[in-house]
């Protein structure tokens, strides 16, 4: 009898951690509406791995980790300038546990194979909104979509030098988001 209500007791132990967990991984994955203020850098790699969690595409989901990946990067060099050390280091374990779920879940992906997959899926992205620039057919998504693409080659960062097609393509994008909407909203 004590036996059980000791197994009773682990296991409900064992229910409370796990419930814990999956709280932390709800909010890991919507880390972007919660980024602090100290770690703003981070929060378009979050928010455009959040629009790839939604994808089917398999390649979409280890872009999405590895701009979580850099945000966590980015998020480590400016915890220690935060103004608020326990939110960043609070926000930065959440990302942590997301990425550990992410990782196991997508399996055996080389750094190389990520490597590839981020720029091949960056310059898909940048290809599809410099077609749409290119008909005149340039809209607010085509300057969102410019912008998807600046953000996906600045998470090809984490792998070391980027060549200088990247950064060309980097900047162009970033320009054309801009170009795009000041267009639009000069009429």
């Amino acid at each position: 009898n004590c036996e059980s209500r000791a197994a009773l007791r682990a296991h409900a132990a064992r229910l409370d951690r796990l419930r814990a967990h999956a709280a932390r991984l709800d909010r890991a994955m919507a880390l972007s509406s919660s980024v602090p203020a100290d770690m703003k850098a981070c929060k378009s790699f979050l928010q455009r791995a959040e629009e790839l969690d939604r994808a089917s595409d398999p390649n979409a989901k280890v872009v999405a980790y590895h701009c979580r990946q850099y945000a966590m990067e980015l998020g480590i060099a400016l915890r220690d300038r935060a103004a608020d050390a326990e939110a960043a280091t609070a926000f930065l374990l959440g990302l942590m546990d997301a990425l550990e779920h992410e990782k196991k879940a997508l399996g055996d992906v080389s750094r190389e194979d990520g490597e590839q997959i981020v720029f091949q899926f960056a310059s898909d992205v940048f290809a599809r909104a410099d077609a749409e620039d290119r008909a005149r057919a340039a809209t607010k998504n085509t300057a969102r979509t410019f912008y998807a693409a600046s953000v996906f080659f600045d998470a090809l960062k984490q792998f070391g030098e980027r060549g200088e097609e990247v950064e060309e393509k980097t900047r162009y994008a970033k320009w054309k988001a801009t170009e795009i909407l000041k267009a639009i909203k000069e009429g």
